[in-house]
């Protein structure tokens, strides 16, 4: 049987596009992408295309000039700089500072056989705001206005690789306490990041065996992914600090390859670095990757899926520094295509292997398949994990009413202690 023409072409360009992308050779970078099943998004197609990621750090020398970013110069993925420690467009190539330009290569380095970042088609915008000559509050200040900047420049993401707790004498400290996701100027801006549909991801900090061991600002950010660091076997780091936070909260978020991180240095050449410095641009870019396959998405609601990809988001390791553990790409693909039917349909009946539900008259039915009898209660959460309000097992229905709208989580706690988790959208 001959197939028609449009349909030969239509298969023809789909087999030619799954071809490109199952042909990515990562080389060096192998082990911390295949970490994050993040081969098999970019397989899917999704590479961070369209997606525009502004970096905060410190200089980021020889970034126009060295091959790992000449595609992304040729690309014209480069979207704009600015010197906010200096207060001028154009961000110096020269004894600025490197680390910028390590941690963007994560994302967006890209030598095919050789190195190939996380979100290598992602754009780039550049804000220096680190003075690594000093340690003071007006660093904070900084990154304060480059928030304003990045959102006037239309991003999408903001990745930072900066923490602070400690700073230079006359300064003023912050001690555990502050780190309670609405203390430090930080944190606060963060928040308004947030709030403004950028999605935020800040790192748990390298003070994992200092006498400070907790998160650092801003990655106490109630509203941001926060990423701890974890070798490419999956194994702690032992520099990443541990959580949660001083109010009791999950942090970090998730964790990803920041112990012998390759990465690629000003002098050309590629090298292995220590940090979650490394481990918060490699999650930047999985959220690059989601951002261009679920443009409707929120940056809460990517976040979410991220968290229930990862391989310890049913127990998570509040205390041990893995949180909710190292997350795998298409899982939070599947999740979020799960949550665009979900609007596309208007919440009609769902259908799942151990519950069902169905929205009615402005109300959640529940009809377990389970039996009761192994039901402990069901809990409602928003889609950052805060707790709305606890329900009997015997519950058919919940009003929908005074609840928020968007994104939440239906969790069913077991009697023994296991918990199933169903995503419900609130129209």
């Amino acid at each position: 049987m001959k197939l028609p023409i449009y349909l030969i072409i239509c298969l023809s360009f789909f087999s030619a596009h799954l071809t490109a992308q199952s042909k990515l050779d990562y080389g060096k970078t192998t082990p911390q992408i295949k970490i994050l099943n993040l081969d098999c998004l970019h397989q899917r197609g999704f590479t961070g295309k369209g997606v525009t990621i502004a970096h905060f750090d410190d200089g980021f020398d020889k970034i126009m000039e060295i091959e790992a970013f000449k595609y992304a110069r040729e690309k014209g993925l480069m979207k704009g700089e600015f010197d906010f420690v200096f207060n001028k467009e154009d961000i110096d190539d020269n004894k600025v500072g490197s680390h910028g330009l390590e941690t963007t290569s994560v994302v967006n380095g890209y030598l095919p056989g050789e190195y190939i970042g996380t979100a290598f088609d992602a754009n780039i915008l550049l804000a220096h705001t680190e003075d690594n000559r000093t340690e003071k509050h007006i660093e904070e200040e900084n990154w304060k206005r480059a928030v304003d900047w990045a959102i006037d420049n239309n991003a999408d993401i903001i990745t930072s690789s900066l923490q602070y707790n400690e700073f230079d004498k006359g300064e003023g400290n912050y001690t555990y306490d502050d780190m309670d996701g609405k203390t430090t100027i930080i944190t606060k801006a963060a928040e308004y990041a947030a709030s403004k549909g950028v999605l935020v991801v800040a790192i748990q900090g390298n003070f994992g065996a200092d006498d400070w061991y907790y998160v650092a600002a801003p990655g106490d950010a109630p509203s941001v992914i926060t990423v701890g660091a974890v070798g490419e076997t999956g194994k702690k780091a032992d520099f990443s600090s541990f959580g949660p936070t001083s109010d009791g909260r999950v942090k970090p978020d998730v964790v990803a390859v920041g112990y012998q991180t390759q990465l690629c240095r000003p002098n050309g050449s590629i090298g292995r670095g220590n940090g979650t410095s490394y481990a918060g641009p490699a999650i930047a870019g999985l959220t690059a990757c989601l951002m261009q396959a679920h443009p409707e998405r929120s940056n809460q609601e990517i976040i979410s899926a991220i968290r229930q990809s990862a391989d310890r988001y049913q127990t998570p390791d509040v205390k041990g520094g893995f949180g909710y553990g190292i997350p795998d790409a298409c899982k939070a693909d599947d999740l979020l295509t799960a949550i665009d039917e979900m609007v596309a349909n208007q919440n009609t009946l769902i259908k799942q292997p151990d519950v069902s539900y169905r929205v009615f008259n402005n109300a959640l039915l529940l009809s377990p398949v389970i039996k009761k009898k192994n039901i402990k209660a069901y809990t409602l959460f928003t889609s950052k994990e805060d707790r709305i309000d606890i329900f009997s097992k015997k519950t058919k229905s919940i009003s929908l009413a005074d609840l928020p709208k968007g994104h939440l989580l239906l969790k069913i706690l077991m009697k023994d202690g296991s918990t199933l988790v169903k995503n419900i959208y609130n129209q």
